[in-house]
């Protein structure tokens, strides 16, 4: 159930001159659960180009050195050949939780509106965490181990970032080209931004594979800069009409939603506001055929969603906690690429 309907947390949300008593707890409980489940389809909906759902603690990941066909005679016997088998890759995850607590006292005189605002706060802040976290999953440059408290197997578990010249062996290109693991990475850097920067960037990722869809996406701050880059085709809105002597927009520009809009193509790629991505740093992301960049894990049998932990009532205090038990780690290595626009060699940028 997604917002946008005549729901019952709307109803909830906007009862600014009933008190929750008389509104009724029940039935104002039965409002926020509602908003919950709208919540977690719309983080799905979200998640759905960058992250695959899992509960795998570990995976094989790599690619295999190279063989060479050799040329024999009638009486020849090819030498056996021997590959590395790649290296295992783990995913993390974590326990968020956050409390709601109140007096029998605060629901006989507080608006029904303000609960609903106090949920509305619960749920963004989940939203803060999961977009930090999977900026953190994909502009972070640096390996780490990671001990998984939460599993029944307490393993460390070694989750990777991006391809970061760290030498483990890189699947070949499609047309058969090679990539040394020990210098090759898809952490960029320039210190003058330019648009020879994203055919570089898109290039990084397109040439490992065969097919898919490759996405730019930038912070709102790099918008104006792009715009003006030769190979840059903006979309227009619906009010407008572009000059029949230019290339013209064949999608209308989405003019309500600034931080969360395709603003135009760049040289046949489509360019992305999105309010996740770092200030100052461009996302190349493949999508569309093959393993998604990111994983999404969670438990044995848990969803990954935002649930109720509980809910207690001991006079005079009412409370309920919320909590997800999720946490992402880069998977196909090479489904991306970042760029740091402000620095000739890739600094990993501040993410709270």
């Amino acid at each position: 159930m997604g917002f946008g309907t005549n729901t019952s947390f709307d109803t909830l949300a906007y009862a600014r001159n009933t008190t929750v008593a008389k509104f009724g707890e029940d039935r104002a409980f039965d409002a926020i659960e509602v908003a919950f489940e709208a919540h977690n389809e719309q983080m799905q909906e979200m998640m759905q180009d960058l992250a695959e759902m899992t509960t795998d603690q570990l995976r094989a990941y790599g690619g295999p050195d190279n063989m060479a066909m050799e040329e024999l005679d009638e009486f020849g016997t090819p030498d056996a050949q021997k590959i590395s088998a790649g290296q295992n890759i783990g995913f993390p995850c974590k326990y968020y939780g956050i409390g709601l607590q109140w007096t029998r006292q605060y629901f006989q005189g507080a608006m029904a509106s303000e609960l609903a605002a106090q949920a509305t706060a619960a749920m963004d802040a989940d939203i803060k965490m999961i977009k930090r976290d999977m900026a953190r999953a994909l502009f972070y440059p640096t390996n780490y181990s990671f001990i998984d408290r939460l599993a029944p197997k307490k393993l460390t578990l070694p989750v990777k970032s991006l391809v970061n010249a760290d030498s483990m062996a890189i699947p070949p290109a499609p047309d058969g080209t090679t990539f040394n693991g020990a210098s090759h990475t898809h952490y960029l850097g320039t210190s003058a931004f330019a648009a020879a920067d994203l055919t570089a960037g898109v290039s990084t990722v397109n040439e490992h594979f065969l097919s898919g869809q490759i996405t730019i996406m930038i912070n709102i701050a790099q918008e104006a800069t792009v715009r003006g880059f030769t190979g840059f085709t903006a979309r227009l809105p619906v009010s407008i009409i572009g000059s029949i002597s230019s290339n013209q927009a064949t999608a209308n520009l989405d003019v309500y939603n600034v931080t969360n809009r395709c603003i135009g193509d760049f040289n046949g790629v489509e360019v992305w506001v999105k309010a996740w991505i770092p200030s100052g740093y461009v996302l190349f992301l493949h999508s569309g055929t093959g393993d998604k960049v990111l994983v999404r894990r969670t438990l044995e049998g848990d969803t990954g969603d935002l649930q109720l932990l509980f809910d207690l009532e001991e006079y005079p205090l009412r409370s309920k906690a919320m909590g997800r038990k999720f946490g992402f780690g880069v998977w196909n290595r090479l489904a991306a690429a970042v760029l740091d626009t402000g620095h000739s060699s890739y600094n990993q940028p501040v993410i709270n």
